[in-house]
Order: C-alpha cells, then sequence, then structure tokens
C-alpha cells in the first residue's frame, strides 16, 4: 500500500526534476542572449518585478533593483555592435538544487569561455573563465533569475595565458558605474594569489530563507 507521504514525496520528486530541466533551458537561452548581445532578451529571464533582484559581474560592482540590473546589461555586459567583436561562455558541470517547496532554486555551473575584442589593429583573443552562481524564483509558473553572480577566474590574452597576462585582473574593488556596489567577492587567478573555494556547490533545502541569500561564498565545496 502506497502511503500518502510517499505519494507526496513522489510528487515532489517529480516537480524537483521539471523544474531543474527547465531551470537548465532557462539558463542555457540566457547565456545564448549573452554570446550574442541581445540585452532586452538576456533581462527577460530576470524577475526585474522584485525589489532584491540582482546582477553581480565579476569585479563590475554589484547591481541591485530593476534600475541597477537594467543598467548592469545595457551599460556594462552587452556592447555596443562592432565588427570583430565576440563573446562565446558555455555552462558546464550543473549543479542544481530545488527547494522542497520548489518555489526557489539555487544553482551553480562553470563556464569556460572565449572572446575576440577588437582593437586599434586587431581583435585580440581572449580566454575567459569562471562560474556563475544563480538563485531561481518560481513567478507564476515560470522560473526566473532572482539573483546571479559571475565569479571571474580567469581573463587574459590567449596566447599570453593566465600566468603571463594579469592585466585585467588588478582593478581595485570600488563601483564602476553610478548604480553598482562593491562587489561581494572577487578572486580571479593570480600567481600571488591562493585559490578560495567560492562559490560553493548549492546544498539541498526546505525553502529559502534569508540566511541563504550568500550561500554561494560558503567555502566548503564538497556537502
Amino acid at each position: 500500500m502506497i502511503t500518502e507521504e510517499r505519494k507526496q514525496k513522489l510528487l515532489m520528486n517529480i516537480r524537483k526534476l521539471s523544474s531543474m530541466h527547465e531551470i537548465q533551458n532557462t539558463m542555457g537561452r540566457l547565456t545564448a542572449a549573452l554570446n550574442f548581445q541581445r540585452a532586452d532578451e538576456i533581462l527577460s529571464f530576470f524577475a526585474l518585478e522584485r525589489e532584491d533582484v540582482s546582477l553581480e559581474y565579476a569585479d563590475e560592482g554589484l547591481f541591485e533593483g530593476k534600475e541597477a540590473v537594467c543598467a548592469a546589461v545595457h551599460d556594462i555586459i552587452v556592447r555596443p555592435e562592432e565588427k570583430g567583436y565576440m563573446l562565446d561562455m558555455q555552462l558546464t558541470t550543473p549543479m542544481i538544487e530545488v527547494a522542497d517547496d520548489v518555489k526557489t532554486a539555487k544553482a551553480l555551473w562553470w563556464c569556460p569561455g572565449i572572446a575576440a575584442v577588437p582593437t586599434e589593429t586587431d581583435p585580440q583573443a581572449q580566454w575567459c573563465w569562471g562560474m556563475t552562481g544563480v538563485d531561481f524564483i518560481l513567478e507564476n509558473g515560470t522560473w526566473k533569475v532572482w539573483h546571479l553572480h559571475y565569479f571571474r577566474l580567469i581573463r587574459c590574452d590567449y596566447k599570453k595565458g593566465w600566468v603571463e597576462d594579469t592585466s585585467m585582473i588588478n582593478r581595485l574593488n570600488t563601483p564602476v558605474h553610478p548604480l553598482s556596489k562593491p562587489s561581494t567577492y572577487h578572486n580571479p587567478y593570480s600567481p600571488l594569489s591562493v585559490r578560495d573555494g567560492i562559490p560553493a556547490c548549492p546544498r539541498p533545502y526546505a525553502s529559502y530563507e534569508d540566511s541563504d541569500r550568500n550561500w554561494m561564498l560558503n567555502r566548503d565545496k564538497t556537502k
């Protein structure tokens, strides 16, 4: 005999699996919009009507609220159309935990990438690798990005590599946009630094609490 408790647990697990599939597709579409530099499409995946919606991008600062997130995407992440520019980020190693109440989810992806950035002569080929941590929230049956933090690991000249070229990681942790706040965490690779275990892998949880806001900064990656 199947108990009601077992039935409800089975239904919860089915909803979680379905949500994980939807979340992966959402993040894939967001990344495609990023690679093709489509600002409005990127923003369509965010829960912009939530006061605490946020976007933190490497050392560009923390952007909180609809106006700030929109500014970050339009002014910093998406560049004006330019011949020779290319960005191609990938999503690997998805780690997704959907809350037991299936109202929120925590997710982390490792993101290898490459870029070509125009210069006065020829475009410069670059490595750009990092990790993306995201809080998702279910709004009207659709999973939306609630908080997103891109943690840069390396950005460097393709030929010189990340050991020789550290010219793109030495900026001070100060806001670079009128609507940004200082970054909460920025520790890219450097020959002079010790690598930290941040961002953390998400862990199973029942429901989202205020204390969960900084789960990505937990240093224990193994549990």
